[in-house]
């Protein structure tokens, strides 16, 4: 071991004291190692540049290939957006065109309704005119035409003549303060008429019609016959003496003993063929009977007038015979029945024809004397 070592030193101190010239095919092993090392070195290096480029490859790829999706969804969202603005823009501009139709026809409709305020306006104006150019003649005329119109619908309607003569009389009296003689005519028709009025029966439509309500009023309070309610008999005290008694019981015998006995009027027959909790019942037909009585009154239906009496007569006559409310009642029915309900009306429209010819004549006369 020494021996080589000592070798191995003297061999060292050759190379050092000896330069030598080193060729490549001479290379120690240090440096083989060192090669060997930097080819590894370079090696890995090409490799991490080889994966680096391919990652930067993959990556340029990827930001091409998203660059392109994200482009395709742009552009997909910008044409809903242009598509979503035509159809609101197509939508608006629709809108503005009913818009403008609507203000077109509202055009139209002030201009009619301008047209319209004009001629009010326009008929206003000659109403003032035509007014400030009456006098109090005119006024009086027209209150005289208003109560022979109201007069006539008086007697047409209701059949009053009394107060359709008071009606005529208050227009001749106006007629008369006018003092003028082309009144005359009208005047002698207002004469003929009350005259007419005046010999003409004349019935109270309204005072019969309240006389009936009246009368179905007092209806309400009649009562129907009544069967005899049953009593029970009185027992004798205990402590009663049989003296007592016997009277009491012989009392009862005798009581019953006369029931038995009944006494009928073969000449009037009375059947009561509803029972006495049906009071109410009979009453409301009563009630309805007067109330078509009256119906057939302010219709001037004598028939059906005389007729409705006729039932009311017949109903109380055969469920109230034992009242003595009832037989009043059938007395002012009868009395009723017996009235003319359909007075004569004479035509009493002459005077207010020859006081609208008057009117007439009078407003021409001043229209040429204008």
């Amino acid at each position: 071991m020494s021996e080589t070592q000592n070798d191995n030193k003297d061999v060292a101190v050759a190379a050092d004291d000896t330069p030598t010239t080193s060729t490549p095919s001479q290379k120690t092993p240090a440096a083989k190692s060192k090669s060997g090392k930097a080819g590894a070195v370079a090696t890995l290096a090409l490799l991490v540049s080889l994966s680096a480029l391919a990652a930067a490859a993959w990556l340029y790829y990827q930001l091409i290939y998203l660059n392109q999706q994200q482009s395709a969804q742009f552009l997909s969202d910008i044409t809903a957006q242009v598509q979503g603005l035509d159809q609101r823009s197509q939508s608006s501009a629709t809108a503005l065109d009913r818009q403008r139709e609507r203000l077109t026809e509202l055009d139209s409709a002030l201009d009619q309704q301008r047209a319209v305020v004009q001629r009010q306006i326009q008929q206003l104006s000659d109403k003032v005119q035509s007014l400030s150019s009456v006098d109090r003649n005119d006024w009086l005329l027209a209150e005289a035409e208003y109560l022979l119109r109201l007069a006539n619908q008086r007697l047409q309607l209701s059949g009053d003549s009394r107060a359709a003569a008071q009606l005529l009389a208050s227009a001749d009296t106006i007629l008369r303060e006018l003092d003028d003689p082309a009144l005359y005519p009208v005047r002698e028709a207002l004469a003929a008429e009350l005259a007419a009025l005046q010999g003409s029966s004349s019935f109270d439509l309204e005072g019969a019609y309240l006389q009936l309500q009246g009368l179905a009023d007092a209806a309400e309070s009649l009562e129907v016959f009544e069967a005899p309610s049953y009593q029970a008999e009185p027992q004798p005290a205990r402590d009663a003496s049989w003296q007592e008694g016997l009277k009491a019981g012989f009392e009862r015998a005798w009581a019953k003993l006369r029931s038995y006995v009944r006494i009928r009027q073969h000449d009037e027959k009375f059947k009561a063929e509803l029972a006495p909790e049906q009071a109410t019942a009979l009453r409301a037909s009563l009630r309805m009977m007067l109330e078509q009585a009256q119906l057939a009154l302010l219709a001037e239906r004598p028939a059906l007038y005389r007729r409705s009496l006729d039932k009311a007569l017949a109903w109380l006559e055969r469920y109230y015979p034992l009242n003595d409310g009832s037989q009043a009642l059938a007395a002012s029915l009868e009395e009723l029945r017996a009235a003319e309900i359909r007075a004569e009306r004479p035509d009493i429209s002459a005077s207010l024809r020859a006081l609208k010819d008057y009117s007439k004549t009078r407003r021409w006369q001043r229209e040429v004397g204008q």
